[in-house]
């Protein structure tokens, strides 16, 4: 059996984070769920043809304890089919986001580590 790859993220991420989002490509916008998040990215799950590598996507999400619609900007950086259902995962590194984007981001992400501090 082989070693596990080398992880690469420089930030922890919330895994496994599940939320509804669309995911707008050009004129495309597709039904897709954020399957995890951390500051600087976010993997997704769909059905449609995913976004092509290095495409500018936008993730229009509700995320949690928020009220309203975030829009999440960034660059598609993979693309593989999904491992246990139809349809494809695919990560993508922020990049253009805006000041409230990033502020909705780090807030989850504050409030996920607040509580898996109160289960220890």
């Amino acid at each position: 059996m082989s070693a596990p790859p080398e992880e690469k993220r420089r930030t922890p991420r919330i895994q496994p984070f599940v939320a509804s989002c669309y995911v707008v490509a050009g004129p495309r916008r597709m039904a897709a769920y954020l399957t995890d998040l951390s500051l600087e990215g976010a993997r997704l799950a769909c059905d449609a043809e995913p976004p092509a590598l290095e495409d500018w996507v936008t993730i229009e999400v509700r995320l949690p304890r928020e009220g309203e619609r975030s829009n999440l900007s960034g660059r598609v950086k993979w693309v593989q089919p999904a491992e246990t259902r139809k349809g494809h995962a695919f990560g993508i590194t922020f990049e253009g986001m805006s000041a409230d984007g990033q502020a909705a981001v780090a807030r989850v992400l504050a409030e996920f580590r607040r509580l898996a501090a109160e289960l220890v």
